[in-house]
């Protein structure tokens, strides 16, 4: 495809056709690579920001609207996070901002629905990868993080980091190919459903709601059962699938008390088991105690009475502890109709929303990053620039992540 224009290569690319992506990058690598070694100080780590570069911009494609600066366009997606990196290293750079495309300022055209479908088709092959291979290129992908602290985080080598990385591009570009080629026909629960919530303004509902906040809200009977998913932003990947059980009722100190069994799976690094036990009080809900399963022996902890006290209603209106509004939800195939939405937790930065059915189930639970929020290896405020956003008191939080009830 010597003779074929980079516009060309990038409409084909945008339509699905990997291996124009391919000679769009093998075009633009070794002048990105040089450009990079003068920024980074070396060509390992020019190397490894190039290797990252390639694959953002492949998921990113849909959002270039000017198909004949692809160059610029990935070159200048190589800058962002080569600047990102001497900042968290604190290293002072100056930067050329000659041709400077920022990465964040392009807007999707939301009229091409072969954009639209690009996009979809690699979120689906990075979803549908296995639970180690879909963290670790979600982390580099999508969330910008290092190689270097995506190793810290899931505590694995960094080598270890960088083969899995080779083995998702190989996946993905497979899977994207056997998709366009016959049709999304796998099961596509890894990637968060359709969440659409249409305001109900000048109405009010109260609702009483059957079990404590943490987790997803199970029902404190015994023998009840329910399954939710976490998706984590930017892309709305899973990350992790809890299944709560109440299992019994024991006595813990005096008091009655609801044994919670709580076991995670499509997760890495792996979640330790839990059990929460929880007493049902006049004011509401009290979490009495947690036991998590650490890897050499159980850790207790005991919390003080009313320390961690779930109401047991929510009623329309703001009071000091939440915010409440009336919202008619749709979660994919499922419509709940009229439901609370309760919005709480804005003292510490990363505030939650939680949504009750009319029956008092909790069906779907939202967490926010603000830009005041505690630094935390598992969310960056800047990252979620496309994300959407709440503003709160003149504040705005950006969407970190969706849990999702799917089975109870």
């Amino acid at each position: 495809m010597e003779n074929v224009s980079d516009e060309k290569l990038v409409r084909a690319a945008q339509a699905g056709d990997i291996s124009a992506f391919n000679d769009l990058a093998g075009r633009c690598r070794a002048g990105i690579v040089s450009e990079l070694t003068c920024l980074m100080g070396n060509i390992h780590d020019a190397e490894d920001v190039a290797q990252e570069a390639f694959p953002r911009s492949f998921l990113k494609l849909s959002t270039l609207r000017a198909p004949y600066s692809f160059g610029g366009w990935v070159r200048q997606i190589a800058r962002n996070i080569a600047r990102n990196r001497l900042s968290r290293d604190q290293r002072f750079v100056v930067l050329d901002e000659h041709h400077a495309i920022d990465e964040y300022s392009v807007s999707v055209d939301s009229g091409s629905d072969a954009n639209d479908s690009q996009t979809e088709l690699a979120l689906l092959a990075m979803s549908r990868l296995s639970s180690k291979l879909r963290e670790t290129a979600r982390l580099i992908y999508l969330s910008s993080y290092s190689q270097k602290q995506v190793a810290r985080r899931l505590r694995i080598p960094l080598g270890t980091v960088k083969r899995r990385l080779w083995e998702s591009r190989s996946i993905m570009k497979k899977e994207v190919l056997r998709m366009s080629r016959i049709g999304r026909t796998a099961e596509q629960t890894k990637i968060v459903p359709n969440i659409r919530i249409e305001e109900l303004p000048d109405q009010e509902m109260e609702v009483n709601t059957t079990g404590p906040g943490l987790y997803f809200g199970s029902i404190l009977e015994t023998g009840h059962m329910e399954v939710c998913r976490f998706f984590d932003y930017p892309g709305g990947i899973l990350t992790q699938t809890v299944q709560s059980q109440v299992v019994r009722k024991v006595n813990i100190q005096g008091r009655e008390c609801f044994e919670v069994l709580i076991e995670h799976s499509d997760c890495e690094p792996p979640e330790p088991n839990i059990l929460d036990y929880f007493n049902v009080t006049n004011q509401g809900f009290d979490w009495v105690m947690r036991v998590t399963a650490d890897e050499t022996y159980p850790q207790t902890r005991f919390m003080k009475e009313g320390e961690e006290l779930f109401p047991s209603s929510y009623k329309c209106g703001e009071n000091k502890d939440y915010s409440a509004r009336l919202v008619d939800l749709t979660i994919g195939d499922k419509h709940y109709g009229r439901s609370l939405a309760v919005f709480w937790g804005w003292e510490n930065g990363t505030p939650a929303e939680s949504f009750y059915s009319s029956e008092g189930r909790q069906v779907l639970h939202r967490r926010y990053v603000g830009p005041e929020a505690p630094d935390s290896h598992n969310y960056q405020y800047s990252n979620l620039m496309g994300e959407e956003r709440k503003t709160f008191r003149g504040i705005e939080y950006r969407l970190w992540y969706d849990t999702v009830l799917t089975e109870c």
